[in-house]
Protein backbone atom coordinates (compact mmCIF):
# COMPACT_ATOMS: atom_id res chain seq x y z
CA UNK A 1 0.00 0.00 0.00
CA UNK A 2 3.37 2.38 0.72
CA UNK A 3 4.63 1.34 -2.67
CA UNK A 4 1.47 2.40 -3.92
CA UNK A 5 0.88 5.77 -2.60
CA UNK A 6 4.20 6.40 -3.45
CA UNK A 7 4.09 5.67 -6.83
CA UNK A 8 0.87 7.96 -7.15
CA UNK A 9 2.81 11.31 -5.74
CA UNK A 10 5.65 10.94 -7.63
CA UNK A 11 3.24 10.20 -10.82
CA UNK A 12 1.51 13.70 -9.82
CA UNK A 13 4.75 15.61 -9.04
CA UNK A 14 5.61 15.13 -12.43
CA UNK A 15 2.54 16.20 -14.05
CA UNK A 16 2.53 19.39 -12.13
CA UNK A 17 6.45 19.81 -13.26
CA UNK A 18 5.56 19.53 -17.00
CA UNK A 19 2.00 21.15 -16.72
CA UNK A 20 3.59 24.25 -15.78
CA UNK A 21 5.85 27.07 -16.14
CA UNK A 22 5.73 28.21 -12.35
CA UNK A 23 4.19 26.84 -9.03
CA UNK A 24 1.19 25.00 -10.32
CA UNK A 25 -1.05 24.83 -7.12
CA UNK A 26 -4.87 24.55 -7.25
CA UNK A 27 -6.66 27.88 -7.24
CA UNK A 28 -7.87 29.64 -4.72
CA UNK A 29 -9.42 32.68 -3.54
CA UNK A 30 -7.41 35.70 -4.31
CA UNK A 31 -6.06 38.06 -1.01
CA UNK A 32 -7.92 40.61 0.06
CA UNK A 33 -6.90 43.41 -2.55
CA UNK A 34 -6.82 46.18 0.60
CA UNK A 35 -3.19 46.45 1.88
CA UNK A 36 -2.13 46.00 5.16
CA UNK A 37 -2.10 49.94 6.77
CA UNK A 38 1.70 50.93 6.86
CA UNK A 39 3.01 48.65 3.69
CA UNK A 40 4.56 50.29 0.63
CA UNK A 41 1.80 49.35 -1.12
CA UNK A 42 -0.70 50.66 0.93
CA UNK A 43 0.84 54.09 0.88
CA UNK A 44 1.44 53.95 -2.62
CA UNK A 45 -2.62 53.22 -3.88
CA UNK A 46 -3.66 56.20 -1.56
CA UNK A 47 -0.95 58.50 -2.51
CA UNK A 48 -0.84 57.19 -6.63
CA UNK A 49 -3.53 59.37 -8.91
CA UNK A 50 -1.44 59.17 -12.25
CA UNK A 51 -3.04 56.50 -13.05
CA UNK A 52 -6.04 58.56 -13.50
CA UNK A 53 -5.14 60.15 -16.86
CA UNK A 54 -2.91 57.28 -18.40
CA UNK A 55 -6.49 54.93 -18.38
CA UNK A 56 -8.85 57.41 -19.79
CA UNK A 57 -11.43 56.08 -21.01
CA UNK A 58 -10.70 52.99 -18.88
CA UNK A 59 -9.35 50.85 -21.61
CA UNK A 60 -5.84 49.38 -22.05
CA UNK A 61 -4.68 48.11 -25.64
CA UNK A 62 -2.92 44.95 -24.50
CA UNK A 63 -1.53 42.83 -27.78
CA UNK A 64 -4.28 44.44 -29.57
CA UNK A 65 -6.96 43.13 -27.46
CA UNK A 66 -9.28 45.96 -25.44
CA UNK A 67 -9.03 45.31 -21.90
CA UNK A 68 -11.96 46.86 -19.92
CA UNK A 69 -10.80 48.29 -16.62
CA UNK A 70 -14.51 49.76 -15.49
CA UNK A 71 -14.92 47.35 -13.20
CA UNK A 72 -13.45 49.53 -9.71
CA UNK A 73 -11.62 45.78 -9.16
CA UNK A 74 -9.53 46.17 -12.12
CA UNK A 75 -8.41 49.63 -11.49
CA UNK A 76 -8.15 48.41 -7.92
CA UNK A 77 -5.76 45.67 -8.94
CA UNK A 78 -3.66 47.65 -12.12
CA UNK A 79 -3.12 50.55 -9.10
CA UNK A 80 -1.73 48.70 -6.85
CA UNK A 81 0.67 47.55 -9.44
CA UNK A 82 1.59 50.84 -10.27
CA UNK A 83 2.43 51.85 -7.37
CA UNK A 84 4.26 48.51 -7.01
CA UNK A 85 6.91 48.82 -9.83
CA UNK A 86 7.43 52.16 -10.21
CA UNK A 87 9.41 52.29 -7.51
CA UNK A 88 11.83 50.06 -9.99
CA UNK A 89 11.58 50.90 -12.84
CA UNK A 90 14.51 53.23 -13.54
CA UNK A 91 16.67 50.39 -13.17
CA UNK A 92 14.52 48.30 -15.60
CA UNK A 93 14.47 50.97 -17.89
CA UNK A 94 18.04 51.10 -18.27
CA UNK A 95 18.42 47.15 -18.91
CA UNK A 96 15.16 47.87 -21.56
CA UNK A 97 18.55 49.49 -23.86
CA UNK A 98 20.07 46.07 -23.92
CA UNK A 99 17.90 43.63 -24.69
CA UNK A 100 14.53 45.47 -26.42
CA UNK A 101 16.81 45.90 -29.76
CA UNK A 102 17.35 42.14 -29.38
CA UNK A 103 14.04 40.97 -28.44
CA UNK A 104 11.35 43.37 -30.48
CA UNK A 105 12.87 41.62 -34.09
CA UNK A 106 12.55 38.52 -32.83
CA UNK A 107 8.72 38.54 -31.73
CA UNK A 108 7.94 39.92 -35.01
CA UNK A 109 9.78 37.57 -37.07
CA UNK A 110 7.65 34.97 -35.17
CA UNK A 111 4.59 37.22 -35.65
CA UNK A 112 3.82 37.58 -31.41
CA UNK A 113 2.89 40.89 -30.10
CA UNK A 114 5.41 43.82 -29.47
CA UNK A 115 3.60 43.71 -25.78
CA UNK A 116 5.23 39.99 -25.07
CA UNK A 117 8.69 42.22 -24.13
CA UNK A 118 7.08 43.18 -21.37
CA UNK A 119 6.65 39.59 -19.85
CA UNK A 120 10.47 39.25 -20.33
CA UNK A 121 10.81 42.14 -17.75
CA UNK A 122 8.38 40.94 -15.04
CA UNK A 123 9.70 37.41 -15.17
CA UNK A 124 13.29 38.32 -15.23
CA UNK A 125 13.90 41.68 -14.61
CA UNK A 126 15.87 41.45 -18.02
CA UNK A 127 18.45 39.50 -15.62
CA UNK A 128 19.81 36.67 -18.25
CA UNK A 129 20.87 35.04 -15.59
CA UNK A 130 17.76 34.97 -13.37
CA UNK A 131 17.02 31.54 -11.28
CA UNK A 132 13.92 30.89 -9.65
CA UNK A 133 13.76 28.82 -5.86
CA UNK A 134 11.61 26.63 -8.55
CA UNK A 135 14.49 26.33 -10.87
CA UNK A 136 13.32 28.17 -13.40
CA UNK A 137 16.18 29.96 -15.24
CA UNK A 138 17.00 33.34 -17.73
CA UNK A 139 15.33 36.08 -19.30
CA UNK A 140 12.14 33.93 -20.14
CA UNK A 141 12.39 31.76 -16.48
CA UNK A 142 11.96 28.51 -18.48
CA UNK A 143 11.87 25.55 -16.37
CA UNK A 144 13.59 22.52 -17.65
CA UNK A 145 10.95 20.70 -19.03
CA UNK A 146 9.21 23.77 -20.90
CA UNK A 147 12.52 24.53 -22.37
CA UNK A 148 13.30 21.20 -23.64
CA UNK A 149 9.47 21.00 -25.01
CA UNK A 150 10.21 23.92 -27.34
CA UNK A 151 13.46 23.26 -28.42
CA UNK A 152 16.42 24.33 -25.78
CA UNK A 153 19.25 22.16 -25.40
CA UNK A 154 19.40 21.71 -21.66
CA UNK A 155 21.95 19.56 -20.41
CA UNK A 156 25.55 18.91 -18.51
CA UNK A 157 27.40 20.94 -21.31
CA UNK A 158 24.92 23.79 -22.16
CA UNK A 159 21.52 25.48 -20.96
CA UNK A 160 20.06 27.53 -23.61
CA UNK A 161 17.93 29.24 -21.24
CA UNK A 162 20.96 31.49 -20.73
CA UNK A 163 20.89 32.14 -24.45
CA UNK A 164 19.09 35.44 -24.87
CA UNK A 165 18.18 34.87 -28.17
CA UNK A 166 17.40 31.20 -28.26
CA UNK A 167 15.50 31.44 -25.02
CA UNK A 168 13.40 34.42 -26.78
CA UNK A 169 12.39 32.05 -29.53
CA UNK A 170 11.75 29.12 -27.65
CA UNK A 171 9.20 31.54 -25.81
CA UNK A 172 7.75 32.69 -28.89
CA UNK A 173 7.22 29.21 -29.64
CA UNK A 174 5.23 28.78 -26.13
CA UNK A 175 3.02 31.93 -26.97
CA UNK A 176 1.88 31.20 -30.39
CA UNK A 177 1.29 27.18 -29.37
CA UNK A 178 -0.48 28.70 -26.05
CA UNK A 179 -2.85 31.04 -28.69
CA UNK A 180 -3.81 28.18 -30.92
CA UNK A 181 -5.57 26.70 -28.17
CA UNK A 182 -7.33 30.25 -26.34
CA UNK A 183 -7.22 32.80 -28.55
CA UNK A 184 -6.94 35.09 -26.21
CA UNK A 185 -3.82 36.78 -25.70
CA UNK A 186 -4.57 37.17 -21.83
CA UNK A 187 -5.46 33.80 -21.60
CA UNK A 188 -2.01 33.50 -23.04
CA UNK A 189 -0.06 35.64 -20.74
CA UNK A 190 -1.95 33.59 -17.43
CA UNK A 191 -0.67 30.57 -19.29
CA UNK A 192 2.97 31.60 -18.81
CA UNK A 193 2.89 31.78 -15.22
CA UNK A 194 0.32 28.98 -14.36
CA UNK A 195 0.62 26.55 -17.33
CA UNK A 196 -1.59 25.99 -20.43
CA UNK A 197 -3.05 23.11 -19.05
CA UNK A 198 -4.24 24.69 -15.72
CA UNK A 199 -5.73 27.65 -18.18
CA UNK A 200 -7.54 25.06 -19.84
CA UNK A 201 -9.02 23.62 -17.31
CA UNK A 202 -9.88 27.05 -15.21
CA UNK A 203 -11.53 28.27 -18.17
CA UNK A 204 -13.88 25.43 -18.90
CA UNK A 205 -14.59 25.32 -14.62
CA UNK A 206 -14.95 28.50 -14.16
CA UNK A 207 -17.23 29.71 -16.81
CA UNK A 208 -15.98 33.39 -17.12
CA UNK A 209 -16.54 35.99 -19.62
CA UNK A 210 -13.42 36.84 -19.88
CA UNK A 211 -9.63 35.65 -18.78
CA UNK A 212 -8.67 38.33 -16.91
CA UNK A 213 -11.46 37.17 -13.98
CA UNK A 214 -10.02 33.68 -13.42
CA UNK A 215 -9.56 33.04 -9.86
CA UNK A 216 -6.09 31.52 -10.03
CA UNK A 217 -3.49 31.53 -7.59
CA UNK A 218 -2.62 35.21 -5.98
CA UNK A 219 0.67 35.31 -8.21
CA UNK A 220 -1.28 34.60 -11.30
CA UNK A 221 -4.15 36.73 -10.37
CA UNK A 222 -1.60 39.82 -10.33
CA UNK A 223 0.81 38.82 -12.69
CA UNK A 224 -1.25 39.89 -15.73
CA UNK A 225 -1.82 43.43 -13.66
CA UNK A 226 1.79 43.58 -12.97
CA UNK A 227 2.13 43.30 -17.22
CA UNK A 228 -0.57 45.46 -17.85
CA UNK A 229 1.08 47.84 -15.28
CA UNK A 230 4.92 47.80 -16.60
CA UNK A 231 3.62 48.85 -20.47
CA UNK A 232 2.04 51.76 -19.17
CA UNK A 233 5.23 53.09 -17.10
CA UNK A 234 7.43 52.06 -20.25
CA UNK A 235 5.07 53.70 -22.55
CA UNK A 236 4.29 56.62 -20.39
CA UNK A 237 7.73 57.21 -18.51
CA UNK A 238 7.69 61.12 -17.82
CA UNK A 239 4.67 60.09 -15.88
CA UNK A 240 6.57 58.03 -13.29
CA UNK A 241 9.74 60.99 -13.12
CA UNK A 242 11.63 58.80 -15.80
CA UNK A 243 13.62 58.76 -18.53
CA UNK A 244 12.32 57.81 -21.89
CA UNK A 245 14.41 54.88 -23.63
CA UNK A 246 16.02 56.17 -27.10
CA UNK A 247 17.50 53.18 -29.08
CA UNK A 248 16.85 51.38 -32.79
CA UNK A 249 16.08 48.00 -33.51
CA UNK A 250 18.54 45.65 -34.48
CA UNK A 251 19.01 44.36 -38.23
CA UNK A 252 18.64 40.57 -38.04
CA UNK A 253 20.04 38.85 -40.87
Amino acid sequence: MKQFILIVLLCWFSWRMVDAQGPDRRPRRALPEVEVPGTPAYEGLNAFEVADSLLAPNVLLFCGQHVNLDPMDRQRKLRRELASLSRFSSVLMERADIFFPLVEPILEEHKVPDDFKYLMVIESGMNPEARSPAGALGLWQFMKGTALDYGLQVDRKRDERLDAEKSTHAACRYLLDAYSKFNDWVAVAQSYNIGQNRIRSELKRQRVDEAIDLQLVEETNRYIYRLMAIKIIFTHPDNFGLKEIRYKKLRRR
